[in-house]
């Protein structure tokens, strides 16, 4: 465009999902669509950062992408997920920032490839994606002043250049338009999809899982988790051996500090009086031989050892400032530390005695060990006999929603608390393509269960959930199996186009990975992880 859109006249502006089978995964499909518009509600959390002007959040081939770019849009991910119920806290767990950069990887690669193959989207093409975008509408019209404000303050941009940002984000949609353009299926692979599709379950249910039922289980009196130990010596030895690194300790020292507090954001002169007086009292210390308690108590600005003497007791590295465990680690008994700042003050050590890393001898933990797995034996009888229970009333005519009302409002949001008591759950639907049961899990054997059943009712057994060890799922479930439904070919026939268009959407997605990974292999990517960890502090 060799004029910017700055000029056309206002003009009435017009007004994707793909489902999977595990909550977290539908999460994050269905919210990370990338809001692009620079009036997107992600954009104030990191308004800070948008003055870093020309630093990168990758390079692609050479071409950067802008770390500011990216900020923003992990800013419209944030928001989104905050709306959802998510906690910020989980999203770098999540992996959404580095969805959020591939994402834009993707974007950069697919433009270079769309310009070396000579694609190019039109003048109308850019034109109407801005016209179209309610960022830049008041009262429903495009607003020229709006438009160029916006790019002004939000891009940091000339209107001339967030077009042929545009241009080039429409470009690479062009090409894998073309790419996609290219898939058809064959009936034999429509049916093929039947089959597996067609091959579909529901299913409601209530897991019972031994934590649930720990706070149920009576303390024992020492004299009956002896003689539980004595009779189980075998299996506490078991369970020492695969959590032996719980039994851990590492090096420590047994000392004594005195710290004089200073704010992280006080100026440098505020800093250098701390220090100077704090390298005083140092020099007390160990020049005149004062000692270091008494000096502690006249001295220190640490609440919790003043009145003590500085006595920190014996101390893991883990357990203080890195670089004045570093200083206090390195000392032999009687030695002070010199002075050394942290994010809270300045401080000075002295060690009194030191222990070796070592592992607690399993006799030495024998008995914790024993209340541990003899409170999970116990709630594992109490989860059974409860799951039994629920079984005999459900055969009686009992609804699992009657014996397990829920006592608060439907929860729409997403939910990663853990169950702390027997809750009515569905599956949601699901089909032959699938590797386990929605939210139920369990595996293989418990997804084969429910799918060789020929019609809905009950599962008339309590089924084992085990989706290993150390697995939140891992317990019992009773199972309602709402709806069951088998390939036919009445059925076919019904949904034969619809499943044709399904088929074809599924291969363009496949074609589509493999054209970005093909691209990809050639290309030379650099990420800059310092540049997106600040994105992710800030």
């Amino acid at each position: 465009m060799s004029n910017s859109i700055s000029s056309t006249p206002e003009t009435s502006a017009p007004s994707w999902r793909r489902t999977g089978y595990y909550a977290l995964i539908i999460a994050l499909a269905v919210l990370f669509g990338l809001q692009w518009g620079p009036g997107s509600s992600g954009c104030d959390r990191f308004g800070a950062l948008q003055d870093a002007k020309g630093e990168a959040a990758a390079t692609v081939n050479g071409v950067t992408v802008p770390l500011k770019e990216f900020a923003q849009a992990y800013g419209n991910q944030a928001s989104n997920f905050r709306q959802q119920g998510i906690p910020a806290d989980l999203l770098k767990q999540f992996g959404v920032h580095k969805q959020v950069i591939d994402q834009l990887v993707n974007t950069e690669l697919l433009a270079q490839a769309a310009e070396a193959e000579g694609i190019r989207a039109s003048d109308d093409e850019v034109v109407g994606l801005i016209l179209k975008d309610p960022s830049f509408q008041k009262d429903g019209k495009f607003d020229t002043g709006r438009y160029e404000d916006i790019v002004n303050q939000y891009e940091g941009t000339t209107t001339v250049q967030y077009e042929e940002k545009l241009r080039r984000r429409l470009s690479a949609q062009k090409l894998l338009q073309l790419v996609e353009a290219s898939v058809a299926v064959s009936q034999d692979e429509v049916q093929a999809r039947y089959q597996k599709e067609g091959n579909s379950a529901k299913a409601t249910f209530v897991r019972f899982t031994p934590s649930m039922y720990a706070d149920k289980v009576a303390v024992p009196k020492p004299a009956e988790l002896e003689k539980w130990a004595a009779a189980n010596g075998d299996l506490i030895a078991k369970d020492y051996e695969a959590n032996k690194f719980k039994f851990f300790i590492d090096e420590r020292v047994k000392a004594r500090q005195i710290l004089l507090r200073v704010p992280r954001e006080a100026d440098a002169a505020v800093k250098d009086d701390a220090k100077k007086r704090l390298e005083n009292v140092r020099k007390e210390i160990v020049d005149n031989k004062k000692s270091f308690a008494e000096m502690a108590t006249n001295f220190s600005e640490d609440t919790e050892t003043k009145a003590k003497g500085g006595d920190l007791g014996f101390v893991e590295r883990t357990q203080l400032p890195g670089d004045f465990a570093a200083k206090l680690f390195a000392l032999k008994p009687g030695e002070v530390s010199e002075v050394t700042e942290s994010p809270i003050g300045f401080h000075i050590g002295v060690v009194e005695d030191r222990k070796a890393p070592e592992t607690r001898p399993l006799e030495a933990v024998k008995l914790e060990l024993a209340g541990q797995l003899f409170t999970k034996e116990k709630a594992k009888e109490l989860a059974k006999a409860d799951a039994e229970k629920t079984l005999v009333e459900l055969k009686k005519g009992k609804t699992l929603v009657e014996l397990f009302p829920s006592d608060a409002k439907e929860e729409k949001n997403f939910n990663f608390k853990a169950e702390t008591r027997p809750e009515v759950k569905e599956t949601g639907e699901f089909n032959a393509s699938a590797e386990a049961v929605p939210t139920l899990g369990g595996g293989a054997s418990v997804f084969s269960l429910l799918m060789d059943q020929k019609a809905p009712g009950l599962i008339d057994q309590v089924v084992t959930v085990d989706d290993g060890p150390a697995a939140s799922t891992s317990g019992l479930a009773v199972i309602v199996l709402d709806e069951r439904r088998t390939p036919s070919d009445a059925d076919f026939t019904t949904r034969k186009e619809q499943l044709q268009i399904e088929a074809i959407k599924g291969k363009q997605f496949e074609v589509r990975e493999a054209f970005l990974k093909a691209i990809k292999a050639r290309a030379e990517i650099k990420t800059n992880e310092k540049a997106i960890d600040k994105v992710l502090e800030g």
